[in-house]
């Protein structure tokens, strides 16, 4: 099969730093969206690249315009060139193994004009883009269920008209399951704050405990996993694994199954979030400890609202641990197709 250059279908130019204010667009950063934008400087179906830093080479799609920064390069099609082949395939051909630079990592014009790959036909193109896109699509919609019963937890807590208040250790218990390296294995389930998204209570992402090297923290499916580290970050989440969790992470186990609803809402919100922020040890690297939030005052609405509402976020639970283990099947299926059809 006849190869080509990339700069022969693909026209690169560096992002642009300080986008104007506002909320239309979605700015893009080397790993993704970081906020979002007044202004774009990348049209609908471009393919965003890390430019600089760990993330170089990082590769993310944008069906709509938007932002992108100077730590990013924009990816645009030439010559006909189906758009979202060219996201594919800037992802098979693993970008960050052609980056120079040891200290601050480095992907050129230079470097990525001349990759090069085998030539393939329109009609190809879209085939392989059609097959992979459909996937990813159907994953972007179990994203957005996630993304939106959470909105809907936060909404109904927020709503709830508190008939008194509670402190958190009054729901929650510490679990203190440290576990050396020795007795951890590898196939086991791993979380780290990586692996915790910010200000989103489902934690439907991990790795396995092959890399470890130190003690973590055993955890259950159904304990609230919350970030100590920097809490600011807002990172708290329900785990629907077990597994084993970094020990920056705090494993809090419901007393009662029945509130375990109302403490997933309180631990990820953002008074409680505060709080911790604001009392953790440390001025560079802050850390929450258990005693402070656990007598931490949150709004208490009684045992039957309490348990009311637990059976609505289960409920939303169910179905986004649901669309989570789709998710993986997809994500997998489309990782195995992706080298057949873009060789």
């Amino acid at each position: 099969m006849a190869e080509v250059t990339l700069g022969e279908i693909v026209t690169f130019a560096n992002g642009r730093s300080h986008p104007a204010e506002g909320s239309a667009y979605r700015t893009y950063g080397a790993n993704g969206v970081i906020g979002t934008s007044g202004d774009f400087n990348a049209g609908p179906h471009s393919t965003i690249v890390g430019r600089v830093g760990s993330y170089c080479g990082t590769v993310h799609y944008c069906p709509d315009p938007c932002w992108v920064t100077d730590n990013a390069i924009i990816a645009t099609p030439k010559n006909g060139t189906n758009p979202r082949y060219i996201y594919y395939l800037l992802k098979r051909l693993d970008l960050n193994r052609y980056r120079i630079g040891s200290g601050q990592p480095l992907l050129t014009h230079g470097i990525l004009n001349r990759l090069t790959t085998p030539r393939l036909t329109r009609a190809q193109q879209d085939s392989a883009a059609s097959v992979l896109g459909s996937l990813d699509d159907k994953i972007a919609v179990n994203d957005r269920i996630a993304t939106c019963t959470d909105a809907l937890i936060r909404a109904r807590y927020e709503a709830c008209a508190p008939r008194t208040s509670i402190g958190i250790g009054e729901l929650g218990d510490l679990v203190r399951s440290n576990v050396p390296v020795a007795q951890i294995a590898r196939d086991e389930n791993y979380i780290a704050l990586e692996h915790m998204p910010k200000r989103h209570m489902w934690l439907s992402t991990w790795a396995d405990a092959s890399a470890i090297t130190s003690a973590k923290r055993r955890f259950n499916a159904g304990d609230i996993l919350f970030g100590k580290l920097r809490p600011y970050f807002h990172k708290a989440g329900l785990a629907f694994i077990n597994g084993v969790a970094s020990t920056d992470i705090l494993v809090i186990r419901p007393k009662d199954p029945a509130h375990r609803g109302w403490l997933l809402a309180a631990l990820s919100s953002d008074a409680v979030i505060a709080h911790a922020s604001a009392v953790g040890d440390g001025t560079r690297m802050p850390r929450a400890k258990w005693p402070d939030l656990a007598t931490y005052q949150i709004p208490w609405p009684g045992d039957p609202q309490a348990r009311a509402f637990n059976d609505f976020t289960t409920t939303l639970a169910t179905r986004v641990q649901a669309a989570t283990a789709e998710t993986t099947t997809l994500t997998t299926l489309r990782d195995t197709l992706l080298p057949q059809l873009i060789p």
